[in-house]
Parts: C-alpha cells; structure tokens; sequence
C-alpha cells in the first residue's frame, strides 16, 4: 500500500513529502532507466514529453509510455495543457519529492513534525515569500490606533499568530521583526516588497491600497460592506471572506497575498482557511494569480469561526 511521509533532515532543517510503499514493486516505473531519468529531468521543474524527449535523446513515443506508467504509479501528475498548431501538449512535474520502500521495523523516536502540520499547498501558494529557509516579505497587519480617513482600529492583528505557526514550518525564525503596521509600511516605503496583508479595507490602509488591483475585492460603496467577484456577484453575510494572491501593483516582481473579511471574525476565517484546510482551499492552484471567497461556520455550535466553505474560486 502506498501512502505519503514527511522525510526529515534534522541536520539542514528540511522536510521533503516522499511517497512509501512496503513493495519495491510499486515504484517498478521508476526502476527503469529511462523512467529514472524523467524523473531527474522533471526534478528541475515541470516540463513538456517532447522537450524531456529531447534533452533525453530518446523518442517522443517512449518517453509518453513511461510517462504514463509513472503517473499511474503517483510519480508524477498532469498539471497543464497547451495547444500548439492544432495540437495538444501536456506539461507534467513531480508528484511527490521522493519514492521509498519502508520496512516493517519500529523505527526511531524523533519530536519532529506532525505528518499533517506541513501543507504542501500552503508551501507552494507561499513560495514567493520564502528565499533559502528565510522569509522574504513582509506581514502587514492594520495599527490598533486610530488611523486613516475614518479613524478605524485594527482589533484583527492577532489572528497573523496563526499564519505565523504555520509559516514557521517553512522559514527560520526571522532576524528583523517580519511585521509591519499599515502605517509604518507607508513611512518606510517597503511597499514594493512582497506583503502577506490581513485585514480587510476598514481596518487596514495597505489592504485598501491594493483593493482596486484585485480581481476579486471589496465593495467600496456602504463602507467596504460587501466582496465582489469578477463575474459581480455580491457576498454580504458576516463571516464572508476572500484570500487573493496578485502581483504586487508597486513592483511587479513581487507578489501580495490579501487574506481578509468583511469582520475580524470572517478575517479569522480566511485564516484558517489558508493554514488549518489549506489542503483544500490550494488544492487547484498552481502558480500565479489567485482568488477564492469563502465563508466561515461554526461546526461546534459554540459561536466562533472554526471551518470554512468556499464560495467562489476566480479562474486563473
């Protein structure tokens, strides 16, 4: 039986996902020379069949048979098509970083990890943010004083202690202080880095800055009381939110990720649904542009935001 595992290395502080099995013979695809030597040359990024043929200097017919065996196997996986003068041609990449046969022996004791704690998704919806092991951006939350034209206070910073959990599996502990107030991004004019903003256009200056760039945002009208998806749909309940990634309108090598509601609490939510079920609310997005509405509930009855439901996902 095939299943995934988190593979540790204590010693360079990395994590890599690797797919197990208790039989060689799962991964007999990959045994194979030239089905080895795909998997090399996806290793540097997704690739095309004919290119791979290519740099391979084997056919075209035989690197998509072994493709094919590969992705049966859960090697790799199908992330795009192209059509190119009448045709098709798909871009493939690895679907995990790695394949083992794991024995049946105890093992060793090791206080890492919990299997589930690291989101391949949220790694790969982050990336931007994240040069070397160390975090490359900033986190933009609103000041809790009274600021901007209609004097509003950020009540909503707290809920960056979550993301920065999860952010934490990714990057070493940062030696400048990652957080910035809205205001203080202003002053110190780091608005053409990467930001990671929370907070919604009430409470948060950089958060309305980037509204209007946004293919998914807030309403401007009734005092940012509604979001607006690009096809005009309106979401009005309280515990509406959206999570949008974008190219930062300051400097386009950069990127901004909004993760906001229209109450601290549906802030909360978007929170959770980028960490606590990033698995889902990621599960299609590949590179680039993003934009997802969604709403928090209470599962436990208990009045307080602890699940989200996705309303509206943007097409890339």
């Amino acid at each position: 039986m095939r299943r995934e595992r988190i593979l540790l290395d204590p010693q360079k502080a990395r994590a890599k996902r690797v797919l197990v099995s208790d039989s060689p013979s799962a991964f007999f695809p990959a045994a194979v020379g030239v089905g080895d030597r795909i998997l090399g040359a996806l290793a540097d990024g997704p690739d095309y069949p004919s290119r791979i043929a290519r740099e391979l200097k084997v056919y075209h017919q035989t690197v998509y048979y072994h493709i094919r065996k590969l992705e049966t196997a859960g090697l790799v996986r199908k992330v795009g098509t192209k059509f190119i003068r009448g045709g098709s041609a798909d871009l493939y990449t690895l679907a995990t970083d790695g394949y083992a046969v794991e024995f049946d022996v105890k093992g060793e004791s090791f206080q890492g990890l919990a299997p589930a704690s690291r989101s391949r998704a949220l790694a790969r919806f982050l990336q931007e943010f994240v040069s070397s092991g160390e975090l490359d951006g900033w986190l933009v939350v609103g000041s809790p004083e009274p600021h901007g034209p209609n004097k509003t206070e950020g009540r909503d910073a707290h809920y960056a202690v979550q993301l920065g959990f999860a952010m934490g599996h990714f990057v070493r502990l940062p030696s400048t202080f990652p957080v910035k107030l809205d205001v203080e991004l202003r002053n110190e004019k780091l608005e053409r880095s990467n930001l990671l903003v929370i907070g919604g256009p009430r409470t948060n200056l950089t958060s309305a800055e980037l509204n209007s760039w946004l293919p998914v945002r807030f309403s401007e009208e009734n005092f940012w009381g509604s979001i607006v998806d690009g096809d005009g749909r309106q979401y009005v309940a309280e515990w509406d939110a959206l999570i949008v990634k974008a190219r930062n309108p300051w400097n386009s090598e950069k990127v901004c990720v909004l993760a906001a509601g229209l109450s601290g609490a549906a802030t909360k939510a978007a929170i959770i649904g980028m960490t606590n079920y990033s698995d889902q609310v990621f599960e299609k997005y590949q590179d680039g542009d993003f934009a997802l509405v969604l709403r928090g509930t209470d599962l436990d009855s208990d009045g307080k935001v602890d699940n989200v439901e996705v309303l509206h996902r943007a097409k890339p």
